[in-house]
């Protein structure tokens, strides 16, 4: 049976800085953990060469227990795939610098990677069943167990006490939750599920270095 999920974009992990050394918004560190590292590309002779640095959002699910390494590699493998299937086509033309994306060939080779990429997201998912829809949401939009738990089951408030520090008085907190701590993991079990046959599928491209 064929799934009919739509993809939702999520914004861009990488923030360019190149230009002016801008840092990630205390609203953007609010919601993400950045972290500033090089900024690799290939060449057409397959050369790999460092254009830059800038901050990228780490994602939620390298902090997720129990992920194991290859696990992982498949995740961020994915993750990049989705990044390269979403790419702006107005910012890639406009991008007039000497090796940049403007220009009618540049635009052919934009179009053939967007193109790849988009097919190598859907083998990426094929087999991977129902459970894609949450792998999509934890893996490419940094949705949290519980807030998908909340989404589709429900929540309810509990209150919580905050001790005070030093002289000041403990306060009380409300909090939304998962009306139950089963649908949490509920979540986290079909997550895990969708990984472990994202890793078969992964496991080609991974091993020719596309």
């Amino acid at each position: 049976m064929k799934l009919n999920i739509e993809m939702k974009k999520r914004d861009r992990d990488v923030i360019d800085v190149r230009p002016v050394k801008e840092e990630p918004t205390p609203e953007q560190r609010q919601h993400a953990c950045y972290v500033k590292q090089p900024i690799v590309d290939t060449t057409d002779s397959g050369r790999s060469i460092t254009i830059g640095k800038a901050y990228r959002r780490e994602a939620k699910f390298e902090k997720i227990k129990g992920l194991g390494d290859e696990q992982l590699k498949a995740l961020r493998f994915y993750r990049a795939t989705f990044d390269q299937s979403e790419a702006s086509e107005v910012k890639s033309a406009l991008d007039i610098r000497p090796f940049g994306g403007g220009g009618m060939a540049a635009q052919e080779v934009w179009s053939e990677r967007q193109a790849s990429a988009r097919m190598r997201l859907a083998g990426l998912e094929r087999g991977i069943g129902a459970v894609a829809h949450t792998l999509r949401e934890v893996a490419l939009h940094d949705v949290t167990f519980s807030d998908l738990a909340i989404k589709r089951y429900g929540s309810r408030e509990v209150s919580k006490i905050i001790t005070g520090k030093g002289r000041q008085k403990p306060r009380i907190v409300n909090e939304i939750v998962p009306k139950s701590g089963k649908h949490r993991e509920a979540i986290r079990a079909e997550f895990f599920l969708a990984v472990n046959r994202l890793v078969g599928n992964v496991r080609p491209y991974i091993s020719t270095g596309e």
